[in-house]
């Protein structure tokens, strides 16, 4: 395969994203049960500050809400049946009461054109006809304000007061929930700046938070060597802290802007980072080598990276030994160390005991040992 020739360059593992977790509000811390080193699920809590008061006013909120909402309701629903039966009682009873004092009033008139009854009778006869068509003419207006229902403005004030307090309890829940502060993505907890039982101010830090189940190599890289490189090109890595694993990364970016002492660009390898018991194997700050393609054009021999046993004092391949260059067939395998280069495409430049055309073990290459019997498959084409 014609392949650039691979050069190594020390690089630095940093998490793929880094949060320095703060609160919202002020308050008492009341509850951090977090400690260095935990993982955390995005959106789990991570500290909790003091909430009494707010629960309180909470309360009286969702209790003023729940009496607006009831006179949103009454109006809404009008008047009731029995409230008109009650204003056309009290119309008709007024109108036998305006009868009456007609009658009375007639009454006393005759009277007084016979001289049998007095100027004040006449007078108070007169007084409580008018002050009973007054009433009449009151509770007329009340019957007809019962038999309408509420006006529209009145509903619309009423539901305006409700939204005013539905709001109000939404501010209130608002800061309650500021007062449990979450993890803001699923990651680990690097360091805490603060304790229980202390006061945080609105913007205090409490923890800082890395995503690890991804991270980035940053290499610096000279201006010589940066124009060899392209985004999402392979990257083979080694890691002093898991020297026996295969990684390969992806170049994510080369930063666009040099260190102006060193003439060095920054690159960027993204790698999807491997958990074993709840830790991650690579931590951030970690040594790193990194594998480029930035030498000159030249034929390589390659494997296919699964092919690489790491572990041992130097790097192998299991050969097939004593068989066809093609085809289905049976063979004994044998060790071959290699010194491994770059990778392209999903394979692995290696220098040694391994020949172009011949057959090596790329699954189960784990559990084989030296002289071991094997049959394999056609190699695909």
């Amino acid at each position: 395969m014609q392949l650039a020739a691979g050069q190594a360059f020390v690089g630095t593992v940093v998490p793929a994203r880094t949060s320095d977790v703060g609160s919202a509000v002020d308050g008492r811390l009341v509850e951090f049960p977090i400690v260095d080193g935990q993982h955390v699920a995005e959106g789990e809590p991570i500290a909790g500050l003091l909430r009494g008061l707010l629960e309180i006013e909470r309360q009286g909120a969702l209790a003023e809400l729940e009496r607006r909402r009831q006179v949103l309701a009454e109006l809404r629903a009008g008047s009731r049946p029995e409230e008109i039966d009650q204003a056309r009682a009290l119309v008709a009873g007024f109108e036998a009461r305006l009868a009456y004092a007609r009658s009375r009033l007639a009454r006393l008139g005759r009277l007084a054109e016979s001289g049998t009854s007095t100027v004040d009778e006449l007078h108070n006869a007169q007084t409580d006809l008018q002050a009973t068509e007054a009433e009449l003419a009151g509770a007329k207006a009340a019957l007809a304000l019962a038999e309408a229902g509420p006006r529209q403005e009145q509903v619309a004030q009423a539901a305006a007061s409700a939204a005013v307090q539905e709001a109000e309890v939404e501010r209130i829940d608002d800061q309650l929930a500021k007062h449990t502060i979450r993890a803001p993505f699923a990651g680990w907890v690097v360091e805490r700046f603060t304790e229980k039982g202390q006061w945080v101010a609105r913007g205090g830090l409490l923890a800082r938070i890395a995503e690890l189940d991804r991270v980035k190599i940053v290499a610096q890289l000279p201006e010589l060597s940066v124009r060899f490189l392209k985004p999402g090109a392979e990257v083979r890595l080694e890691f002093d802290a898991a020297p026996d694993q295969a990684w390969v990364g992806t170049v994510a970016r080369v930063v666009p802007q040099a260190d102006v002492l060193s003439r060095s660009f920054p690159v960027e390898v993204t790698l999807e980072n491997r958990v074993v018991d709840g830790e991650p194997l690579l931590k951030g700050g970690m040594l790193a080598r990194v594998w480029l393609s930035v030498g000159k054009t030249g034929s390589a021999t390659v494997v296919p990276k699964d092919a690489v046993v790491l572990g041992a004092a130097r790097p192998f391949v299991y050969v097939i030994a004593g068989s066809p260059a093609a085809g289905a067939g049976t063979g004994t395998v044998r060790p071959v160390e290699v010194s491994l280069g770059a990778a392209v495409e999903g394979h692995v430049e290696v220098q040694g005991g391994v020949e172009a055309g011949q057959l090596v073990v790329i699954r189960g290459n784990e559990r084989l040992r030296p002289g071991m019997a094997t049959a394999f498959a056609a190699p695909a084409p």
